[in-house]
């Protein structure tokens, strides 16, 4: 198939920062997190920082 020895270097970087990278992400991916996001509607702050109240997720 072709695979030279950077080709098969640069696979095992990239699949590596792919894995580190779910693995710092994925905490933020919980069903409670996500529906939070989506059935809320955010109220944004005047300094920019957003809040989803609760009274709708309950």
């Amino acid at each position: 198939m072709g695979l030279n020895l950077p080709l098969v270097i640069t696979l095992l970087v990239f699949g590596g920062f792919f894995l580190v990278s779910f693995f710092i992400t994925s905490p933020n991916m919980d069903t409670r997190g996500l529906l939070r996001v989506l059935y809320s509607k955010p109220v944004r702050n005047a300094d920019g920082s957003v809040e989803y109240p609760e009274s709708r997720n309950n």
